[in-house]
């Protein structure tokens, strides 16, 4: 089964968000996806595909997936213009990358958090190594300390390459604008 959050704390602490809903996860086999509240998927499809990418690679650490926009430029797609705001020319990325084919790519680094899809028992595994490494980060960060963790302890990230989110990251305010943490 595959369990959908979006995780929030009033606290700012984000590492106690994530892991409360995946305490509510009753199997070590479930999936959990994680998704930041200023995300949208785009096609119809989309829980049908990510349930796939589960099913042809279950043992990997970590999924994530490309979006519209990001900081990190193995989640973006080429070409693809991160300030155009029009929701259907994002819609024509999405229906572009939905190959069916359902490729992966590696990714050998941290990622962003707009999407974390993650095993039960590999949040398990890595839940005090993500504890320990978040204590003085609140929001910002906690996404990558947790593909980090992931990485550490010899799990396999990857962007499914059939999904495409439309991430508003800050497109107004500009992406490297922080007053939303004060």
């Amino acid at each position: 089964m595959i369990f959908y959050f979006t995780p929030y704390s009033l606290e700012k602490n984000l590492f106690e968000a994530f892991d409360k809903y995946m305490r509510l996860v009753p199997d070590e086999n479930d999936w959990v996806c994680f998704l930041d509240g200023d995300t949208a998927f785009l096609r119809p499809d989309w829980g049908r595909v990510i349930h796939e990418y589960t099913e042809r690679y279950p043992k990997t650490g970590l999924f994530t997936c490309l979006a519209s926009r990001c900081h990190y430029q193995c989640q973006r797609v080429e070409g693809a213009d991160m300030e155009n705001d029009s929701i259907l020319y994002h819609r024509e990325i999405a229906d572009r990358l939905a190959t069916g084919e359902y490729k992966v790519t590696e990714v050998k680094r941290r990622v962003a958090g707009h999407l974390l899809l993650i095993k039960k028992s590999t949040w398990t595994r890595i839940r005090s190594a993500v504890q320990t490494l978040t204590r003085s980060k609140k929001v910002l960060g906690v996404d990558t300390k947790i593909s980090n963790a992931v990485l550490a302890s010899g799990f396999k990230i990857y962007v499914m390459n059939d999904i495409y989110l439309f991430h508003y990251l800050r497109m107004k305010e500009g992406i490297n604008n922080k007053s939303h943490l004060l």
